[in-house]
């Protein structure tokens, strides 16, 4: 895969993005948020990096060249929570894949659904400034769909007083391990290949993360 152009859908702010270009790597970035881009672009600049970023839906993913490998980390696929959207981003994945490229990413199975349900859970982390971020979420679970709905709270204190409060809705979709297989053969890939993620290894029963290896041939 060395030399060929990389594309990091889903990049976001640049967590993983940043890091491999510092290593040298060609690859570009594309998100929906222009604000996450923004955040990227402004990271970069301060290390005197010049990145190619796309702002686009990644289900209408239309861009000017292929790539050798295409990554979507930390599981970002599974905020894609319609199934045909899923497979329509697939498809246009494919689309954008050289002869012989491959499609990165990882799921996660309905192990790691969050518990417990309808019950708020939380943490809190304290600034260096001395205030304090409670964050708390409350979740239901589709068992039909494989979809998590959860309600995010993050509230600021500060010297003891809550001064401001945010909520966020948020879902993800879980898949079985062949039912994400036959999505990505249906999209048109070959060769797929399911592992424990950072071991290589086969996946099991109870694996809450599973990462796909796939092919354009």
């Amino acid at each position: 895969m060395s030399g060929g152009p990389v594309l990091e859908l889903m990049c976001g702010s640049g967590r993983f993005l940043i890091p491999l270009l510092e290593q040298g790597i060609n690859i570009e970035g594309a998100d929906a948020s222009s604000d996450m881009l923004q955040a990227c672009r402004e990271k970069c600049a301060q290390k005197g990096l010049k990145p190619v970023l796309y702002q686009q839906c990644i289900e209408e993913t239309d861009l000017p060249k292929k790539y050798r490998l295409i990554i979507i980390p930390a599981r970002s696929f599974i905020l894609i929570i319609d199934k045909q959207a899923a497979l329509s981003s697939l498809r246009k994945i494919y689309e954008h894949l050289q002869t012989g490229g491959k499609l990165i990413l990882d799921i996660d199975t309905p192990k790691a659904v969050n518990s417990p349900l309808g019950q708020w859970v939380g943490r809190w982390v304290e600034r260096p400034d001395g205030a304090t971020i409670i964050f708390s979420a409350l979740s239901n679970y589709n068992q039909v769909e494989k979809i998590e709905y959860s309600i995010h709270k993050y509230e600021l204190y500060e010297n003891g007083r809550l001064v401001d409060t945010e909520l966020e809705h948020f879902a993800t979709r879980f898949y079985e391990l062949e039912e994400f297989r036959n999505l990505l053969e249906e999209a048109g890939f070959r060769h797929i290949k399911a592992t424990k993620p950072f071991t290589g290894l086969p996946p099991d029963p109870y694996d809450k993360t599973v990462l796909f290896i796939s092919e354009k041939l």
